[in-house]
């Protein structure tokens, strides 16, 4: 694998169970980036910790030190991967495909991910079932997507791209609590190509570890 910054690997820091966090590090592997990892147990509220708290003051994962520099947001984390990676067939640098490619990073970024982590942060925090209005919302994001599925087999058309695995990483993590509707075919047929993709094989470890936590609190 190759080392972006010299004798010095980036280090990410992270939990698989994070969709973030996996985004950033499936990225990095399609890329074949090589980085040091460093867990952060967000089950035992280690990003909480003093530690973590000098690396990203918002105790949020994932973070990427880069000859400590310090990017905390995953979108810029998978970005960074490929402006400074072979990222061409992640994120081409010609201007449609790019700004569609992106409309999707930030429909994530304000749509699909703050819907995710408040359904979460309630079924840990003991308030099930969940929020009506927020699974609603949910569906309806969900329902735009199939829409845009309708005709093509990737979010921006016939390949995949970078938000393909950020979206992938939030929808298949919630639909641990808030499954998909029949009416979702295309959404489902979606996710099933990018479990094929291989890097997806991180994204399956997160999710096993999501579900034992889930698990554990619906035997309390």
């Amino acid at each position: 694998m190759r080392n972006m910054s010299g004798a010095k690997k980036p280090i990410l820091y992270g939990d698989e169970a994070s969709p973030p966090v996996r985004f950033a590090m499936m990225t990095a592997s399609l890329l074949n980036i090589d980085l040091e990892f460093h867990y952060i147990d967000l089950f035992k509220a280690e990003n909480r910790s003093e530690f973590y708290k000098k690396i990203n003051p918002l105790q949020k994962v994932p973070a990427l030190s880069v000859d400590g520099d310090i990017i905390c947001d995953s979108h810029a984390i998978a970005l960074y991967f490929c402006r400074t990676g072979n990222g061409q067939e992640l994120y081409p640098e010609a201007t449609i495909p790019r700004t569609k490619i992106d409309e999707w990073l930030y429909f994530n970024a304000g749509v699909l991910f703050p819907i995710d982590s408040a359904i979460f942060t309630e079924y840990f925090a003991g308030k099930w079932p969940a929020d009506e209005v927020k699974v609603n919302n949910w569906y309806s994001a969900l329902d735009y997507l199939e829409l845009k599925l309708r005709d093509q087999k990737w979010l921006t058309g016939d390949k995949m791209r970078l938000c393909d695995l950020c979206c992938g990483t939030t929808i298949s993590s919630l639909e641990i609590l808030v499954p998909l509707l029949q009416r979702h075919e295309n959404v489902k047929n979606w996710l099933e190509a990018l479990n094929s993709v291989s890097c997806f094989e991180v994204n399956k470890r997160g999710l096993k570890r999501l579900q034992s936590f889930v698990d554990i609190l619906k035997q309390q």
